[in-house]
C-alpha cells in the first residue's frame, strides 16, 4: 500500500508540476505580448499640461483738447468779474478711456506785473484770480495741478465751460497782461 500511495503521490506531483509549468509558459507569453504591445503603442500614463503665451500692448490713451485756445477779455475793471458766458470754451476727450481734468495757470502774468491769487478770496493789489464754471467742480485755478475740475469725461465726449477773471486794485496802469491756463487729462 505504501508503494501505491507513493506512486499516486508522484503522479499527483507530476500533474501539478506540469500544470504549473504549462501555466508559467502561458503567463510568460502574455507578459511578453503586453511588453511588445506597449513598446509599439503610445501610452498616456498621466495627464499632461501645455501652455500658450500671449503678449499684447493695451492701447489706451488720453487726448485732451480745449477749444477755443485764445480769449481776450479786453478792458477789465478792478473788483469786477469779467466772465465768458454760454459755454464759450469746450473741453474734449479725444482719447480712448475716460479722463479726469486738472487745471492750472501761471503764478504770475507773463509780464510779471500781477500775481495769481489762489486763495478764493478777493484778489489784493496787483493780483488776479481765475475761476472755472461749467465743469463738474467749479473752482479757482491754482498754479499747480492739485484738484480735479472734471471727472469721468468719456471718450469722444465734450463739455462746455466758462472762464471768469477778477483783478484786485492795480498799483499802476499796467500794459496788457497775459497768462496761460493749462489743462491736463488723467486716467479716470
Amino acid at each position: 500500500m505504501m508503494g501505491c500511495w507513493k506512486k499516486n503521490k508522484d503522479e499527483l506531483l507530476n500533474k501539478r508540476f506540469f500544470k504549473f509549468e504549462r501555466n508559467k509558459k502561458i503567463g510568460f507569453t502574455i507578459i511578453v505580448s503586453f511588453i511588445m504591445l506597449a513598446s509599439t503603442t503610445p501610452l498616456v500614463l498621466a495627464a499632461t499640461v501645455d501652455t500658450v503665451i500671449i503678449t499684447f500692448n493695451p492701447d489706451a490713451d488720453i487726448d485732451i483738447d480745449v477749444n477755443i485756445s485764445f480769449y481776450n477779455f479786453s478792458t477789465v475793471l478792478a473788483g469786477t468779474w469779467s466772465n465768458t458766458t454760454g459755454g464759450t470754451f469746450t473741453l474734449y476727450n479725444n482719447g480712448t478711456i475716460p479722463m479726469d481734468t486738472q487745471v492750472r495757470t501761471n503764478a504770475s502774468t507773463d509780464e510779471g506785473d500781477m500775481d495769481l491769487n489762489e486763495s478764493a478770496i478777493a484778489p489784493q493789489q496787483d493780483e488776479y484770480a481765475i475761476y472755472i464754471q461749467g465743469l463738474d467742480f467749479e473752482n479757482y485755478v491754482n498754479s499747480s495741478y492739485t484738484i480735479d475740475f472734471d471727472q469721468g469725461l468719456n471718450p469722444s465726449d465734450s463739455k462746455t465751460f466758462d472762464i471768469c477773471l477778477l483783478i484786485g486794485n492795480i498799483s499802476a496802469n499796467h500794459s496788457w497782461q497775459t497768462t496761460t491756463i493749462y489743462f491736463q487729462g488723467s486716467i479716470s
